[in-house]
């Protein structure tokens, strides 16, 4: 048996052994996605029964990781339409940081301007005298949670909200993504953003 011979099977035993491990892999995450899929009426009709029979917010705060794609758009989406509600903005990492120039040309289009928009770290202050914490995933539901004095009531996760389930039950961050990952993920936050604004119109 030739040294080339060995180290051409082993080459190939190795992509079985690869190609095994990545199928072992995907199975949690697609009985994930299969389990958050069945659960998603429910878990859509329940946020808007919470939203509509509590007392209206004053202020919501709006979480996603670095407070420069997801949660600008969606605080202007919901600042737009209720008004009369001081609707904030924060994230886990890197105060300061400006909206990227894709994020900016697409809020632009749809009637937002990003352009004076800062990163801000989320404080407990923040969270406190939040209302209604709307978040990007159930990831981001536990770490409020297991990080800041709040009451499960007050969170939102975000694609709940949405009427129908996207494949996932978060709202997939753009950054450093092509133009069309920024699109689905604003188009995403539009279709939350109704669904909030109705529900706290219901409870009024």
């Amino acid at each position: 048996m030739t040294v080339a011979f060995v180290s051409k099977q082993s080459s190939g035993i190795a992509r079985v052994l690869h190609g095994v491990t990545r199928i072992a892999a995907d199975v949690p995450r697609r009985a994930r996605v299969t389990y958050d899929r069945a659960l998603h009426p429910s878990r859509h009709a329940s946020v808007r029964r919470k939203l509509a029979k509590n007392v209206p917010p004053k202020r919501i705060l709006v979480l996603c990781y670095g407070n420069v794609c997801r949660s600008p758009y969606l605080q202007a989406a919901l600042q737009r339409e209720l008004p009369e509600v001081q609707v904030m903005s924060a994230g886990f990492i890197g105060a300061g940081r400006s909206v990227p120039p894709i994020a900016l040309e697409l809020g632009r289009k749809r009637g937002f301007e990003l352009a004076t928009h800062r990163s801000t770290l989320v404080t407990p202050a923040a969270i406190r005298d939040a209302d209604v914490v709307v978040v990007m995933d159930a990831e981001q539901a536990r770490r409020v949670a297991g990080s800041f004095p709040i009451t499960l009531d007050k969170i939102v996760i975000a694609p709940d909200l949405a009427p129908k389930f996207a494949g996932v039950r978060a709202i997939r961050d753009p950054m450093n993504q092509p133009v069309n990952v920024f699109i689905s993920a604003f188009d995403h936050l539009d279709r939350c953003a109704a669904t909030l604004v109705g529900a706290l119109r219901t409870a009024r």
